[in-house]
């Protein structure tokens, strides 16, 4: 019999890369090309849908991603351009492996375009809004980052120029797991003035996320500052909604904004989690009884707290009674205690948290017990 012959094999080739071209110029390599290109690009272009059209043939501009938009930003009459090139790579940080850049134009007497705010982006960035936002009467360019591993989390960025350049005009923490970004009139009841960002979602697709109950945050600027967070509300008729330490997150929140909203808010959602039939939220691999001890104490501690700091002695004095009914022996109890005694002995609220650092230090349990 004849022995099998083998076919004769080629070598594989690699099929040489097709380079993309346009009539506006040759396609970038990455996003640095970009914002290297985009001066003569524009200059080239004439109007917006030619970019719009060297964009979209280079991969950068789909219906899904990237933006465009050229406005006047600085009061010089000048069209400037704020643009959102955005890619997908194996090294993308946004849904698909997206990434983009944010990348503010300024343009000069003669024509010409000069970068003058490019800001480190991890993950696909979307334009919000460009409009005066905190009312203070410089324009704001707003626009959110989404970045995803097990979840996908948006954040939202604002920057105002200074006259020499951009800075932020929201404080850190925007930013909301698989959520939406949007803006509205501040209302005519609210403390802030300008336009409101409104965060919607944060239910996170986390296998250890907590509890699947979404929430609003409301951001405001307060005589022309940073939009800030003022308010935090979970969706109460969600599954899961009725649970005492979302009431507890909701009032650590009013608490923060004092400085704004007064006490009143923040002692009447403490009240309210008292003496409402909450729940526990069962998340922290404990008993419900046990936490439902845990969120009562913490919630009694921090109405003392804020019934002190308000000047209601007498408030505060009549919760620590209730606490001390309810929970002689629980480590809140002796922290409202020990609080109550120094800040009202030294006037100092600092000086009496330091006073009790050392119950918090010895159980984690007391801190983490809202995860917040």
């Amino acid at each position: 019999t004849e022995e099998p012959t083998e076919e004769p094999t080629e070598e594989p080739t690699e099929e040489p890369a097709v380079e993309v071209t346009h009539p506006l110029g040759s396609c970038p390599d990455d996003l640095a090309g970009y914002a290297a290109a985009f001066p003569a690009v524009i200059a080239a272009a004439g109007d917006a849908a030619a970019i719009e059209d060297w964009m979209s043939t280079c991969g950068s501009l789909t219906e899904e991603r990237g933006e465009l938009i050229l406005t006047e930003l600085t009061g010089d009459d000048l069209e400037d351009a704020v643009v959102y090139p955005t890619i997908v790579s194996d090294i993308g940080f946004g849904p698909e492996g997206s990434q983009g850049a944010v990348l503010i134009y300024h343009a000069n007497a003669d024509g010409s375009l000069e970068l003058v705010h490019s800001p480190p982006i991890y993950g696909a960035p979307t334009p919000l809004k460009i409009d005066d936002l905190n009312d203070d009467g410089q324009l704001d360019v707003a626009w959110s980052v989404e970045s995803c591993s097990i979840s996908c989390v948006l954040e939202v960025q604002i920057v105002s120029w200074a006259g020499d350049v951009y800075t932020s005009t929201i404080e850190p923490g925007a930013t909301i797991a698989e959520g939406t970004a949007s803006f509205a009139p501040v209302g005519p009841d609210d403390p802030g003035t300008g336009q409101e960002l409104l965060l919607e979602g944060g239910v996170s697709k986390a296998p250890e996320g907590g509890l699947a109950v979404p929430h609003t945050e409301r951001w405001q600027s307060i005589d022309g500052g940073k939009l800030r967070r003022i308010d935090w509300r979970y969706d109460q008729e969600s599954e899961g909604g009725n649970c005492l330490g979302l009431r507890l997150v909701e009032a650590d929140i009013a608490l923060q904004a004092v400085d704004i909203l007064g006490y009143g808010e923040a002692i009447k959602r403490y009240t309210s989690a008292l003496t409402e039939p909450l729940e526990a939220c069962s998340i922290f691999g404990m008993t419900a009884e046990d936490e439902l001890v845990l969120l009562q104490g913490l919630a009694s501690f921090r109405l003392i707290q804020a019934l002190g700091l308000s000047g209601d002695d007498a408030g505060a004095a009549a919760a620590l009674d209730e606490l001390l009914q309810a929970q002689p022996e629980g480590p809140y109890t002796s922290a409202a205690q020990q609080w109550l005694e120094s800040y009202a002995a030294e006037g100092d609220p600092l000086a009496a948290c330091d006073a009790i650092q050392q119950i918090f230090d010895e159980n984690d349990e007391l801190w983490l017990i809202t995860d917040q």
